[in-house]
């Protein structure tokens, strides 16, 4: 039986509920890939079509905060075509190198980093502030060294680019956690096309399911953004902290699940 036949309308509806909750979360911290993945999996999607399909409702809901900030000029837009231009190439780079590098190392690190990240919002004063500061590094290099570096990332293996994009605005930039939030959106944005392009030349996309899901996204995501611009700091900081956690947890377990893969590492570390 084709696999679209089995996704009935209550499947359907569901995975556009799980979708509106996503982009909601999503749009104030980053880190929707944690309800939408684990929905569609359920709904029996192989699992690298539910890669494929996230990449697509995940944009679709990125475009549509992208737009909501730029119509309350809430989105700076200094620096942003050098940004969206590095994060394309280091995408591409990264999507291309999937087949060439083992990632055991990044499923890891990861772990540590989200758990690093974590640690760094909930006791660093500049988490706390509420003002935008001055920093030595150019918006211009910060756009071209984090987009390299920060697309290929995402290219190549993916989970917790959001919480990644915010702490290098908030660090290198001196940007609030508030328009951190918010200046991440369109360069994460153009990380996930270009995977998703990726991913539909493979035949691994279920656009019906996308676009189902893509309809929620547009729902969540502009609530999400209407209460990132109203709520400011104050929403988006314990946001963030949550989803870091959810998704530190969740590594950590995939990680104990699999312990090959840490077994692997320190064994080719030692050699």
């Amino acid at each position: 039986m084709d696999f679209l036949i089995q996704l009935t309308e209550s499947i359907l509806f569901w995975l556009f509920i799980a979708a509106i909750i996503a982009g909601v979360v999503d749009t104030i911290a980053g880190g929707g890939g944690l309800i939408t993945v684990p929905s569609m999996l359920l709904a029996g999607l192989p699992p690298l079509t539910v890669l494929g399909t996230n990449r697509m409702q995940s944009a679709i809901g990125e475009f549509t905060a992208c737009v909501n900030f730029l119509i309350k000029k809430q989105l700076n837009i200094n620096g942003l075509i050098t940004g969206v231009v590095a994060t394309t190439i280091g995408a591409i780079l990264g999507s291309y190198s999937i087949s060439l590098f083992p990632n055991d190392f990044l499923k890891v690190m990861l772990p540590i980093l989200m758990i690093a990240i974590t640690i760094y919002t909930i006791f660093s004063k500049r988490m706390r502030d509420n003002v935008s500061i001055n920093t030595n590094i150019s918006t211009t290099t910060f756009m071209i060294i984090s987009g390299l570096s920060i697309g290929f990332y995402n290219g190549f293996f993916g989970p917790g680019v959001g919480s990644i994009w915010m702490l290098a605005f908030v660090i290198f930039l001196g940007r609030t956690i508030k328009t951190a939030s918010i200046a991440a959106k369109p360069l994460n944005l153009m990380g996930n096309i270009v995977s998703l392009i990726f991913f539909a030349a493979l035949g691994t996309v279920n656009y019906k399911v996308g676009l189902v899901m893509g309809t929620g996204q547009i729902i969540g995501a502009t609530v999400g953004s209407h209460l990132v611009i109203n709520k400011g700091d104050k929403l988006v900081k314990p946001v963030f902290i949550t989803v870091t956690v959810i998704m530190s947890l969740k590594l950590i377990y995939e990680e104990l699940q699999d312990g090959s893969t840490l077994f692997n590492l320190f064994s080719s570390m030692a050699i």
